[in-house]
């Protein structure tokens, strides 16, 4: 991710997966340490609370739709 340059590589570290991949990159191929954007322990630290940011908002969503839903007596939206 480096060779993006910083800022494409910050980008591209909010998406769960990009972090997780690179993460396992570093762990299985000799030498994948010397050209990673951020440490195993960083990404696992970041891969962690974003776990807990998207558990926290499914939460809410859910509560919201379930609310939508006994409001609207439906469970799909309805486009006309």
């Amino acid at each position: 991710m480096k060779q993006l340059g910083f800022w494409a590589a910050a980008g591209a570290s909010v998406i769960p997966i990009t972090l997780g991949l690179d993460a396992m990159r570093q762990l299985i191929f000799p030498g994948g340490a010397s050209d990673a954007f951020l440490s195993v322990n960083t990404e696992i630290i970041i891969l962690t609370f974003l776990c807990v940011v998207f558990v926290v908002l499914s939460r809410y969503a859910l509560r919201y739709m379930e609310r939508l839903g006994k409001i609207t007596g439906r469970l799909t939206l309805r486009w006309q």
